[in-house]
């Protein structure tokens, strides 16, 4: 399974090598925040993303967790709150990469190109949240760095979105268009299912 994506490509069987990096973005408490949020699409994420960190964890690629403190004011991500931490089931292990962002993309503002070129990464699966915010940003930023990335697909969440016609879009829709928008163009998409089964 090859996918060219900028000038490096990325094979779902060696994944789990040094060459490659599992990258998981913004799985915090304050995503449990409904009032804030509103609805959210995929409930299994949580679940999926513990097979996936389970099935990493078995080899020699790398963990990156990528986490977000907001500089908005009521935001729950923001720093010193309780929904700034991890949630349970990623909760980063001795050795694991923790990276710090303030905006969308995982690489704006952070070491996170530098360390992963250091480590002789070329290549990343993510997952994580929000689909349609910084899983997108951080996917299509990686990508034009050439980066190798698969996105995995069961392993994402977002929430539902309301225009300024007042069209409300339900989470599914938007997590689904995002992915679709990304696929082939910047990404692999895959599941949680392909990810393990090579493994």
């Amino acid at each position: 399974m090859n996918r060219q994506v900028g000038q490096t490509k990325l094979r779902i069987c060696d994944a789990r090598d040094e060459g490659a990096a599992l990258m998981i973005i913004d799985v915090q408490q304050a995503i449990d925040d409904t009032r804030y949020w509103g609805e959210r699409n995929n409930p299994d994420m949580e679940e999926r993303l513990a097979d996936l960190l389970a099935c990493w964890r078995g080899g020699n690629g790398h963990v990156v967790h990528v986490r977000h403190f907001s500089r908005t004011p009521r935001s729950p991500y923001r720093s010193g709150q309780p929904g700034a931490d991890f949630k349970a089931c990623v909760m980063p292990r001795q050795g694991e990469r923790v990276v710090t962002k303030h905006v969308s993309s995982a690489f704006v503002g952070t070491d996170l190109e530098s360390w992963l070129r250091r480590h002789g990464v070329a290549r990343l699966v993510v997952a994580g949240v929000a689909t349609a915010h910084s899983v997108s940003t951080t996917v299509r930023h990686a990508a034009c760095l050439d980066f190798g990335v698969s996105v995995v697909a069961d392993a994402c969440a977002t929430f539902a979105v309301e225009d300024r016609h007042g069209q409300r879009w339900q989470a599914d829709e938007v997590h689904r268009l995002n992915l679709a928008l990304l696929d082939g163009e910047y990404a692999h998409i895959a599941s949680t299912f392909e990810v393990v089964r090579h493994y």
